[in-house]
């Protein structure tokens, strides 16, 4: 983005946006999700989704999917790990009664505050959790922080955009704690960057282009870059930290899954593969043993 571009982001379209919502709320007919979309201001930072239109794209296509797996004939314990400003808890808002609750985590405060100002209630919390990430979270010193919750305590998890900014031992660290909170027969949704046989058939279309399934340039996401010693989790040569972007082999991942007690379910490879897909990274869907 050019200068010219992120000053129009920054002063245009945050009142632009103001005044077009203020129009659309006269004409909602469905749904309650979509008229909760925090402001502008609130979701700008570069950190993953920021406009508008993404935000009601993205929580649509969430409630479908965490409608799909949600525990059926019992109350929804949710767990959302990275949960930003609450873009998929408004796609968990449309299922909620007075029986379920939802839980939001972050390593961002910032993004916790917001959420509270905005949607917290009796059954829908947020939480802080403090442990360092080299690309969300540079000033923690804390490491590998335990999640505050007991075992089996959710019965549904979804994590966007979380697994893609960890290094191998965080990654391992937190696929054993989602094992650890889900309840028997409970699911987890999470999304990965998965360097398996489709990434590598599609390196050869990785060059200067804009892909036409995302736009940005196709080389952006080439993981290039070895970041342990076993060669098994990579990033991009351009990144400044690794944890800018993620990728895992898949034959270590699949290694990594087994040793959670966890059980693939499916797997939706993402757009980020010069492919057609879910969603721009790949998605997994998980289950923990009865």
């Amino acid at each position: 983005m050019n200068i010219y571009d992120r000053i129009v982001a920054k002063f245009a379209y945050p009142p632009a946006e103001r005044i077009f919502r203020r129009v659309e709320r006269q004409m909602f007919s469905r749904g309650i999700s979509i008229s909760r979309i925090p402001p502008a201001r609130q979701r700008e930072g570069g950190l993953g989704t920021t406009t508008y239109g993404e935000w009601c794209q993205s929580i649509g296509m969430f409630q479908s999917l965490i409608f799909a797996n949600m525990a059926s004939g019992q109350p929804t314990r949710a767990l959302d790990v990275g949960c930003g400003v609450g873009r998929i808890f408004l796609s968990y808002l449309p299922y909620m009664t007075d029986a379920d609750t939802y839980t939001g985590i972050d390593v961002d405060n910032d993004f916790i505050a917001i959420c509270k100002e905005h949607f917290e209630n009796t059954n829908v919390q947020f939480h802080h959790i403090e442990s360092h990430n080299g690309y969300y979270a540079q000033n923690s010193t804390l490491e590998q922080t335990p999640w505050p919750f007991s075992d089996n305590s959710f019965n549904i998890l979804t994590a966007t955009s979380v697994w893609t900014h960890l290094t191998e031992k965080d990654w391992r660290f937190y696929l054993h704690e989602v094992g650890r909170v889900l309840s028997p027969g409970g699911r987890a949704i999470i999304s990965f960057f998965i360097l398996d046989d489709l990434y590598l058939k599609a390196l050869p279309l990785k060059d200067e282009r804009i892909s036409p399934y995302y736009p940005q340039k196709r080389s952006m996401y080439i993981f290039d870059k070895a970041i342990e010693e076993h060669g098994s989790w990579f990033c991009p040569k351009w990144a400044a930290v690794p944890e800018v972007a993620v990728g895992v082999t898949r034959e270590s991942f699949d290694k990594a899954v087994a040793e959670s007690g966890l059980s693939i379910l499916s797997y939706m490879p993402g757009a980020w593969k010069d492919q057609p897909g879910f969603h721009f990274q790949d998605f997994v869907v998980f289950e923990k043993a009865r």
